[in-house]
């Protein structure tokens, strides 16, 4: 049986309607990234979610469709020109879409954004949709701002669908796909951006309820933080004149490599040169908010969230359709890991208490490079003997196993 992939988007709008397609574009944008940043939106690398753009029904029956991904989210920008011209087949399809998602127990999801409430009422009025909440546009802040919103809330969503099916992101007393996000920052310079950030994360209701924005003052025990939610933590590095010279945020950025932890760097600093710096900062993805757009970070922060999750999710497909070994004692990075990070996890299998299970420590493609690849198997075999450091592709191509 072969893997599913993780998590599909499947975008319907009418493309007579131009109000949707600033909607449309960010979207897409939120996915497949783009060269340079603009307004409120950050961009980065094209994440690998297949998504699709449709008008009419598709050709495939709506549980076929959705049921051939791990997790499919779909999306509805609802104008008048879909309302009216959608026609009958694909109103159909979306009925029995629903009815599938609904009883998919989570693992598929459906957005409804209509454009104005009339067309809302209008939807909601249809037997086969009666019962999908809808989101009506207009409550997602001003004109300007909604394409990046709509934007953020696919980005949220697609986030919940995969965070829910990972056994380590579900952590107790959390809503489940709930992110723990923590501000490093600065105290002397940095403290006016952390609380700004806070302010702009708790002023989005349904970001909220899923994203607990803490601070981390000096002196707190954020390893004690990590290793008990390590699973549901990102960092937020807010990276300004004094950043990296203080204690504190030197041991948070580096804890936050030896954990493996989904990370984002925010430069706030004004100076035009900098001296080399020391921190382990090139595996994070960095964004400048020169003209104070805290939304950038936010739409930076859930991206990254949702690149992490998406690995993680693929490995969990692999355990099931029998790609991996049974059992196993598996350590998984969602990116290739630091010596740091590295040694953690050799040391997290030389003290487990079954040593005799078969131990791999998983990593995306493509391999490391020369040196480095050496490096890390030496370590490996020094460290925890035994275990296999591989990707998915050599995993199944070379036959390795632990």
């Amino acid at each position: 049986m072969a893997a599913a992939p993780s998590l599909q988007i499947l975008l319907f709008r009418h493309p007579d309607d131009l109000d949707v397609e600033p909607f449309e574009e960010a979207i897409v944008r939120a996915f497949q990234g783009g060269k340079e940043a603009g307004g409120y939106l950050a961009t980065g690398d094209d994440l690998g979610i297949q998504l699709e753009v449709f008008s009419a029904a598709p050709p495939v029956l709506a549980d076929q469709k959705l049921d051939a991904f791990c997790h499919s989210l779909v999306i509805l920008l609802m104008d008048r020109e879909l309302l009216g011209k959608g026609g009958d087949p694909m109103w159909n399809w979306l009925d029995r879409c629903w009815s599938h998602v609904n009883a998919s127990r989570a693992r598929h999801a459906m957005v409804v954004v209509p454009m104005d409430e009339r067309i809302g009422d209008q939807v909601s009025r249809r037997p086969g949709l009666a019962s999908l909440q809808v989101r009506p546009v207009q409550e997602l802040g001003e004109r300007a701002i909604r394409p990046a919103m709509v934007a953020l809330l696919a980005l949220h969503e697609s986030r919940l669908l995969l965070a829910r099916a990972v056994p380590s992101q579900i952590v107790s007393g959390d809503q489940p796909g709930a992110l723990r996000l923590f501000i490093s920052h600065a105290k002397i310079d940095g403290l006016p951006l952390a609380q700004a950030l806070k302010f702009q994360i708790q002023s989005v209701s349904w970001l909220r309820t899923f994203y607990d924005a803490e601070d981390l003052p000096p002196g707190s025990n954020w390893q004690r933080e990590l290793e008990n939610g390590v699973g549901s933590s990102l960092i937020i590095m807010l990276r300004t004149e004094v950043y990296d010279g203080r204690y504190w945020c030197q041991r948070e950025v580096r804890w936050a490599d030896e954990y493996a932890t989904p990370a984002v760097l925010v430069d706030a600093r004004t100076a035009l040169n900098h001296p080399a710096g020391a921190l382990p900062f090139g595996r994070v993805p960095t964004v400048r908010i020169p003209d104070g757009n805290l939304m950038r970070v936010l739409f930076l922060a859930l991206r990254e969230g949702l690149r992490f999750l998406l690995f993680a999710r693929a490995v969990e497909e692999m355990r099931r359709v029998g790609d991996l070994p049974n059992p196993i004692e598996l350590r998984v990075f969602s990116f290739p890991p630091s010596m740091a990070a590295l040694l953690r996890a050799c040391r997290s299998l030389a003290a487990s208490p079954t040593p005799r299970t078969s131990q791999l420590i998983l990593y995306p493609d493509p391999p490391l490079g020369t040196g480095d690849y050496e490096a890390a198997q030496a370590l490996v075999a020094s460290h925890a003997p035994g275990a296999v450091l591989a990707t998915p592709h050599t995993l199944l191509t070379t036959g390795v196993t632990p």
